[in-house]
C-alpha cells in the first residue's frame, strides 16, 4: 500500500488534484485555465467534450472534427504543462434537444447514435477513457421529448455495454429520484452501473441518495458539510464505498465567466474538506484523523478516477 498518510499535513493536501469534469474552448481561456489548475495544485484533468452550441453538428463529419479539436486541446495541455489529461468524449442530450427543431427527431437521434458509434471507436482506440455527455434535458421538454430521450438513452448505453466504456450522466436534478430513474436504466441496458458517473451531483454521497452510481460533485458553497455529513464511513474504510470524485464543470466560456466554478476551486475545495474533517465534533468538524483524512482524499483524487478511467500513463 503506498504510504500516502503523509500528504496530509493538517493543513494542506499535498497529493493528487483531479477535476472530473472539467472543459477548455479554444475561444475561451483554454491552455491558461489548465495552467490556472495546476498553479493551484491541479495534476489531472478529466476533459470533456463541449459541442459548439453556436454551431451545431449538421453531419458526423462535424462531429469527428469537434472530436478531434478536443483530443488536440488534450494533447496541447500534456506537452504544456505536467497536467495528466484523460478525454470524455461524446455527443450532449442539449445538442440531440435543439436539434429536433432544426432537423427533426429521426435524423437528430440518427445523428446522435452515430456520434455515440464515432465515440465508442475512439475509446476503443484509446483516444478517449470513457463517453459523455449522454443523458437526458436537465430543462422541462415535453413528454413526448423526455420519453424519446430516455429510449434513445438506453440504447446509447447498450452500445457502451458491448464495449465496456464508462459514461457520464447529464441529466436533470431531481434528487435521489433521479439517481433511481438512471440506476433502473442502467439495469434494462444491461449495463454496469458502476461505470455510470452522474456528472454535477449533488453533494449528498451517501449509497442511498446515488443509488450506488460513482458521482462527481459540483464543488459549490455547503458541498464541504455535505459530502462530510453524508459519506458511509463503514463502506468507505472497508474500500466499498461508490466512487465520489470531484469537479468544477468549469466550461471555458467567455460570455458566462461565472456561471460555474473556476479552475481552481478543486484544489480549495479539498483542503476545506480535511480541515473540516479534522476538526473536532466539539468544533463544528467531523474528529477525523490524519490517517481517515489522507485515506479519503486520496481516494477522491487518485484511486476512484483510476477505477473509473484507469491509470493516467
Amino acid at each position: 500500500m503506498q504510504d500516502f498518510i503523509h500528504l496530509w499535513d493538517g493543513n494542506k493536501w499535498n497529493g493528487p488534484i483531479t477535476d472530473g469534469h472539467m472543459h477548455l474552448d479554444r475561444n475561451g481561456r483554454c491552455l491558461d485555465a489548465a495552467i490556472d489548475f495546476e498553479r493551484s495544485g491541479g495534476t489531472r484533468i478529466i476533459l470533456v467534450h463541449k459541442p459548439d452550441f453556436s454551431s451545431l453538428p449538421e453531419n458526423i463529419e462535424d462531429v469527428s472534427a469537434a472530436y478531434s479539436d478536443t483530443l488536440s486541446i488534450a494533447q496541447e495541455v500534456r506537452e504544456s504543462t505536467e497536467i495528466q489529461v484523460q478525454v470524455i468524449l461524446g455527443p450532449h442530450p442539449v445538442v440531440w434537444s435543439h436539434q429536433l427543431e432544426s432537423i427533426g427527431e429521426e435524423r437528430a437521434t440518427e445523428l446522435h447514435l452515430n456520434s455515440i458509434d464515432l465515440a465508442l471507436r475512439h475509446f476503443e482506440s484509446r483516444d478517449c477513457v470513457g463517453i459523455g455527455e449522454i443523458g437526458r434535458p436537465h430543462f422541462p421538454v415535453s413528454r413526448e421529448i423526455w420519453d424519446s430521450a430516455n429510449v434513445m438513452l438506453e440504447e446509447i448505453l447498450r452500445r457502451c455495454a458491448s464495449k465496456n466504456a464508462p459514461i457520464q450522466f447529464h441529466v436533470e436534478d431531481r434528487g435521489a429520484l433521479t439517481c433511481q430513474e438512471l440506476s433502473q436504466i442502467c439495469t434494462a441496458a444491461h449495463y454496469p452501473p458502476s461505470l455510470a458517473l452522474r456528472h454535477y451531483a449533488p453533494a449528498d454521497v451517501s449509497p442511498n441518495f446515488t443509488s450506488k452510481l460513482p458521482v462527481t460533485v459540483s464543488m459549490g458553497r455547503g458541498s464541504i458539510e455535505k459530502i462530510a455529513s453524508t459519506i458511509n464511513v463503514d463502506l468507505l474504510f472497508k474500500g466499498e464505498h461508490p466512487p465520489v470524485l470531484m469537479e468544477t464543470d468549469y466550461l471555458d466560456d467567455p460570455k458566462r465567466p461565472g456561471a460555474v466554478l473556476g479552475p481552481r476551486t478543486i484544489a480549495k475545495r479539498t483542503n476545506e474538506l480535511g480541515k473540516y474533517l479534522q476538526k473536532s465534533l466539539e468544533e463544528g468538524g467531523m474528529g477525523w484523523n490524519q490517517q481517515e483524512i489522507a485515506n479519503f482524499l486520496w481516494k477522491i483524487h487518485r484511486v476512484w478516477p483510476d477505477m473509473l478511467y484507469g491509470e493516467c500513463t
